[in-house]
């Protein structure tokens, strides 16, 4: 579940997070991208958003050193699979990535939808999908692609774009494809950080079924780490100090 950083200000923060090193060096490298209100880069330039508070928690139970950084999802998950302790969340598990990585914290469950043009009127059926009339648009890695495939939506008439962030919604937005695909929340997050009104565009289908959001870790951490982090996980959760993020947290405004 990875977006277009649009302003200086989010430009120059990823940079940072992605080149800087710390004062010292981490036991751990979180790795996730900017999908608000899940993570995204805060006013003081930490990592914030209602996924990455949960991560911390988690974390912090287990006394576990980290850093967590925010990259393009494509670097993200190449980082995630082949780097020794490394983790990744706001990750969707799906069978496709089931033999990966090891799920090791639920974060969410959120609800996809596809989405075309506030001025499209046309009625988007599995059949007109699966022949081909409509095309789409997705970032290279994200499970939005994923999700294209499971609708019927001919590889054809897609459009991968690599680390090009929110220029799904864009090619869309442009008339040069019909559909992307996102969460409710995030679309409206995303549209409202690129100076956009949320109702250009309008969720005409559901799609997806249903893909958690996770933290998870690449087969290649040491089992030792994917043990702690469960283990406090569980702990949280049997003190009745852990809940995954509830539809109300997501919608709620004052979460960018």
């Amino acid at each position: 579940m990875a977006r277009m950083w649009t302003t200086a200000a989010v430009l120059a923060a990823l940079w940072l997070g992605a080149s800087c090193s710390t004062a010292h060096s981490a036991e751990l490298t979180v790795y996730t991208e900017h999908y608000p209100p899940y993570n995204f880069i805060g006013k003081d330039g930490t990592v914030e958003g209602v996924s990455t508070a949960r991560v911390r928690k988690v974390l912090d139970a287990a006394g576990l050193d980290y850093e967590i950084v925010l990259l393009p999802w494509s670097r993200a998950v190449l980082f995630a699979t082949s780097r020794d302790n490394t983790l990744i969340y706001t990750i969707t598990r799906t069978p496709e990535r089931e033999v990966s990585y090891d799920w090791l914290v639920p974060l969410a469950q959120p609800h996809f939808y596809l989405y075309a043009r506030a001025d499209d009127y046309r009625d988007i059926t599995d059949s007109d999908l699966r022949a081909g009339k409509y095309t789409a648009a997705c970032v290279s890695g994200d499970l939005s692609c994923d999700i294209l495939g499971w609708a019927g939506v001919p590889p054809q008439n897609v459009t991968t774009i690599t680390d090009s962030g929110t220029g799904d919604f864009r090619l869309v937005l442009a008339g040069r494809a019909d559909l992307y695909v996102s969460s409710a929340a995030a679309n409206v997050r995303l549209r409202q950080s690129e100076g956009f009104r949320p109702d250009v565009t309008k969720p005409v289908r559901a799609v997806g079924g249903t893909v958690g959001f996770y933290l998870a870790a690449g087969r290649q951490v040491s089992p030792e780490v994917r043990k702690a982090i469960r283990e406090s996980y569980e702990r949280l959760l049997e003190a009745g100090e852990y809940n995954e993020i509830s539809a109300e947290e997501v919608s709620d405004p004052s979460n960018p």
